[in-house]
């Protein structure tokens, strides 16, 4: 089944008014955002001093945090998520720049999933990709010249002239963990690039004014299902709930078009794929290793980044993924 959104030669279209609207959409977000910031940031510093005060000197004698040690560190850590929900500013990549082309070719698209160290009971412990580890990849990516775009951006330099930077590449974030919001939207926030947050309708680590906030720096959010389902085991009510239902959920509660889909553990077939045509997503990332191609805009290739991965193995999949993927392309 087509997308109602088509241009003649069969490859997604967006609506006309799309890029007016989300910019209209993002100056009115960042205005509430100063707003509640300003009242958030009095309301922590309020705190900060109460509980100070009252816990005491701590321990620092080497043994397991006191109690009041603790109490301490929760109040700085909520200081510091405070501070990333007042910063509504778009980062330098949430607009073209001046020195950006028009862009046909392949992009990469990075896959992550949960930042830190996995739990004993973690189930997939290779999805945790160490923090100090990537901090140092997005070093490595600037060093080298890659910029981070939305796929949005990707999208409209594919399909409608749009502009990207000369390496763009695309930093794709699944299902919502916290720290996502904690430590990738700042280290992406120094680089000046934003991310795309795979967001699961429901279920997510992720609060609604912690997806506001990145959303605020110029996140692209893409819809990851409602209860990240197979859906190619999905009877027909089944799979629009999840396609077509997630959609709605994430226009509803965060006001932002929702225009590309992130296949559940990257399981697809012709039927999923028309159910996400009819849904009105322009694209859809999937976990078929390459570079994401203008011809396949629901079967969009990703780099899967893990925890083994490092920056060395970064770097070999972008040499690689960039020598299978643009040989030939025109």
């Amino acid at each position: 089944m087509a997308s109602d959104w088509q241009d003649e030669e069969g490859l997604p279209e967006k609506r006309p008014a799309h890029r007016a609207r989300r910019q209209a959409e993002r100056r009115a977000q960042i205005i509430r955002r100063r707003v509640v910031a300003a009242g958030s940031l009095v309301v922590v510093a309020v705190a900060i001093v109460i509980v100070i005060n009252s816990a005491g000197a701590g321990d620092d004698s080497g043994n397991a945090p006191s109690h009041a040690a603790q109490v301490k560190a929760a109040a700085r850590k909520a200081a510091a998520e405070a501070k990333a929900e007042s910063e509504p500013t778009e980062v330098r990549n949430s607009t073209p720049q001046a020195d950006w082309k028009p862009h046909l070719g392949p992009v990469p698209i990075l896959e992550y999933h949960d930042l830190g160290s996995p739990p004993a009971e973690a189930p997939y412990p290779e999805l945790f990709v160490g923090r100090t580890d990537f901090a140092k990849q997005m070093d490595w990516l600037d060093e080298h010249g890659y910029q981070a775009v939305t796929l949005e951006q990707v999208q409209e330099a594919w399909y409608h002239g749009g502009t990207l930077p000369p390496k763009p590449i695309v930093l794709s974030f699944d299902d919502g963990y916290r720290p996502q919001f904690t430590f990738a939207l700042p280290t992406l926030r120094k680089h000046g690039w934003a991310g795309v947050l795979n967001l699961r309708a429901e279920g997510s680590e992720l609060y609604e004014s912690n997806v506001k906030a990145m959303i605020a720096a110029g996140w692209e959010l893409a819809a990851h299902t409602i209860h990240h389902l197979n859906l190619t085991e999905r009877d027909p009510e089944e799979l629009e709930e999840e396609v077509a239902g997630s959609r709605k959920i994430l226009q509803r509660e965060f006001k932002v078009p929702v225009d590309n889909f992130c296949y559940p553990d990257g399981q697809f077939d012709e039927t999923v794929i028309e159910a996400v045509e009819a849904a009105g997503y322009i694209g859809a990332t999937t976990e078929i290793s390459g570079f994401a191609e203008k011809g396949k805009p629901y079967e969009l290739a990703r780099l899967e980044i893990l925890r083994e991965s490092h920056v060395a193995g970064l770097a070999a999949d972008l040499k690689n993924g960039e020598g299978e993927t643009t040989e030939g392309a025109g």
